[in-house]
């Protein structure tokens, strides 16, 4: 049946190439030191195909919009973009198309066009600073030479950043949670933010993770669940008994959610539903494994102040950053850490991944013959998976980690590339 006017917003991507100052994704992908910038996230996914947007952003005054009455031809055609590069419409479906300054256009109904927010759709990137601005830029944008499309002020440090269910939850260093909301068609509105007392300003919420349609907000040692929809606190639980110790890392994955406490060297798993804890998982056997080939005073300091920096849950699993640089993974079972032998000098201070489009080729160097540490055990889960189900291997994640210099831990401290850049930013990537 022939869609009608109130039809969802179709968009499709022509092959027009960006800007000559537009910049390539390897110009403007550089790890740089930042001490205001503290926390970042992204809201998107609102719309049938928000996804398949988010790669063309233009601004409000960049949109040209063609009107319906003027543009048909004698054959009942709407032209859109004039010159050669036409596209034709047939009038009887009720729909029309807008086309960018970049070259993509957008086909909907004339009454959708003339009001949707052209940026409504876009993904955007929320970047919080210690001076509790919230700078939102579009994704697709240069930053170093555009204009942020808006920017909050709020009266304390941003910690964190999520976007879930069409929100933005805010968490401030005052204990408060801000949430942003849109409607369907409309950009971010600064105006109708809500404002959520979950803690103290000795208490602010470090942490927050989408579980199961919840949002688990870590405060202190607890853990509050908040209903995304209600905007209403229905649990909370203790994690440990040493209330000094905050929540500073926290994963979903399954029914299952990993957690550690600030200083910590253990990951503790609760069931995502009963809010059980199930099991702990200690990462210093590992740590210390990874460091006997290090300096003595390095591997003692190192070892005193070990603790857990960052989680990552990525197909079945689970990695873990430390303060000793090193990485470490384990699978659901058994639960016991394996490290990898490249890390980072200083701490690990994020771990993420990314899902490559298939057939994507990053041209990273051959895995070694080397089947120990987390390396082979990512190999022997991913032949052990295939195994059972009979498929061939697909490599369609990376994992990414960064931090402070770059360490090989199978060299001793003898190595002349030992102290190299200690102090540069690294960004190590992993297939998985």
């Amino acid at each position: 049946s022939t869609p009608g006017p109130g039809a969802e917003l179709v968009p499709f991507d022509s092959d027009d190439t960006d800007d000559e100052d537009s910049p390539s994704p390897s110009s403007t992908l550089q790890s740089q030191a930042s001490h205001s910038t503290i926390s970042s996230s992204y809201g998107n996914d609102e719309g049938p195909s928000s996804k398949d947007m988010a790669t063309e952003t233009t601004s409000s005054e960049e949109e040209q919009e063609f009107p319906v009455p003027s543009s048909y031809g004698a054959q009942g055609m709407l032209g859109v973009g004039g010159g050669s590069r036409a596209h034709t419409e047939s009038p009887m479906d009720g729909r029309a198309m807008r086309r960018s300054s970049r070259g993509s256009f957008t086909r909907a109904s004339l009454e959708d066009l003339l009001s949707i927010d052209p940026e409504a759709y876009q993904s955007s990137v929320w970047l919080g600073t210690e001076d509790g601005c919230i700078h939102v830029y579009q994704s697709s944008d240069n930053i170093r030479n555009r204009k942020n499309s808006m920017k909050m002020q709020h009266s304390a440090s941003i910690l964190c950043i999520l976007y879930l269910d069409n929100k933005v939850f805010v968490s401030l260093a005052n204990g408060e949670v801000i949430v942003y909301q849109r409607e369907a068609g409309n950009f971010w509105d600064p105006q109708s933010s809500q404002t959520l007392v979950l803690g103290t300003p000795s208490s602010p919420v470090t942490k927050m993770v989408p579980v199961g349609g919840k949002l688990w907000c870590g405060s202190q040692n607890r853990v509050l669940i908040i209903n995304t929809t209600s905007l209403v606190q229905e649990h909370w639980f203790q994690v440990g008994t040493d209330s000094s110790r905050c929540v500073t890392c926290m994963v979903a994955y399954g029914q299952g959610v990993w957690l550690a406490l600030q200083g910590s060297a253990q990951v503790k798993l609760y069931h995502a539903q009963t809010w059980e804890s199930l099991t702990e998982v200690d990462v210093a056997p590992a740590v210390h494994k990874m460091l006997a080939g290090a300096d003595a005073i390095i591997r003692q300091h190192k070892a005193a102040c070990l603790r857990i920096t960052a989680l990552l849950a990525c197909k079945d699993l689970l990695w873990i950053g430390t303060s000793a640089g090193t990485v470490a993974g384990t699978l659901k079972s058994p639960l016991v850490p394996m490290g990898s032998a490249h890390g980072h000098t200083g701490h690990v201070r994020f771990l993420t991944s990314i899902e490559l489009p298939e057939g994507f080729d990053m041209n990273l160097p051959p895995a070694t013959a080397d089947s120990t540490g987390l390396d082979g055990l990512q190999r022997r889960d991913s032949a052990r998976r295939r195994a059972s189900a009979h498929i061939p291997p697909k490599t369609n994640h990376l994992v990414i980690s960064g931090g402070d210099g770059y360490e090989d831990f199978r060299l001793t401290n003898s190595s002349e590339t030992v102290g190299r850049d200690d102090s540069t930013n690294h960004l190590l990537l992993w297939r998985v």
